[in-house]
This record gives C-alpha cells, structure tokens and sequence, in this order.
C-alpha cells in the first residue's frame, strides 16, 4: 500500500464515521421533539377534556354557561419527558372559545399548547373541537 492509498481510505472512513454521528444526532434529536410534541398534544387534550366537563345548558331555566374562556385562562405548564424531571421544558396552554350559532347552539373550543424546542424554535399544537350545549 502507498501513502496516498491510506490517506484517501482514512478520508473515506472518516467521512462514513461522521455521516453515522451526524445520522444517530438527528434521530435522537427528532425522537425527542416528537416526544415533546406528543406530550404537548396530551396537555392540550386534557384541557379540551376540562372544557367538555364544564355545564352549559341555554335551554334550563335558569340558563346555565359556565363554557366562557374567563373560566379558562392562560395556564403554565412543564413538559416532562417520561416524568423522570431529566428533559422540563415550560410551555403556555391558551383556550379560546367563541360561539358558532346561536340556533342550534354551538360553540368552537380551540386549545393551543405553546413551547419552545431547544431555546430557538417555537411549536404551537392546536387542538380544535365543536361542542353542543349539555354533551
């Protein structure tokens, strides 16, 4: 073997080494953002869940609508990865709700989970439904 044969096979190996480092660095990085994303969809399904057990009933007398977003405000939240307390990362759970149609009554339940990955990229996940009164 020449000098040249074992540098350029050195330069061949050491670029395969870096692509599978670079390669395992994405993957953790992208399972993590996923788990993170996954855990914020959670959050914000918990709080459609919190909307969804609260009364509204137009058709009582006296009518009855505790479905207001002054009953839902802002509310901080952590996203715990496996609740291990290794990976916290703060998020913001926003509800807004506004009335669809008065007749049939409907209101529009729309629920964000705001959160920043890695200190520079903000993610919102939004969860949106429709609800009917006494359902």
């Amino acid at each position: 073997m020449t000098l040249v044969e074992v540098v350029i096979s050195m330069a061949i190996t050491g670029m395969a080494v870096g692509g599978i480092v670079n390669g395992y660095h994405y993957c953790t990085n992208s399972a993590q953002k996923a788990a993170l994303s996954l855990a914020a969809n959670a959050l914000a399904m918990e709080r459609i869940e919190e909307t969804r057990s609260v009364t509204w009933a137009p058709d009582r007398s006296p009518a009855v609508d505790q479905l207001v977003a002054i009953n839902f405000t802002n509310k901080t939240v952590t996203l715990d990865l496996s609740g291990s307390g290794a990976v916290v990362i703060p998020a913001i759970i926003q509800t807004e709700i506004s009335q669809v149609s008065v007749n049939p009554p409907l209101k529009r339940i729309r629920v964000a989970c705001i959160w920043q990955y890695q200190g520079v990229e903000w993610i919102t996940n939004i969860i949106e439904t429709c609800r009917a009164p006494v359902q």
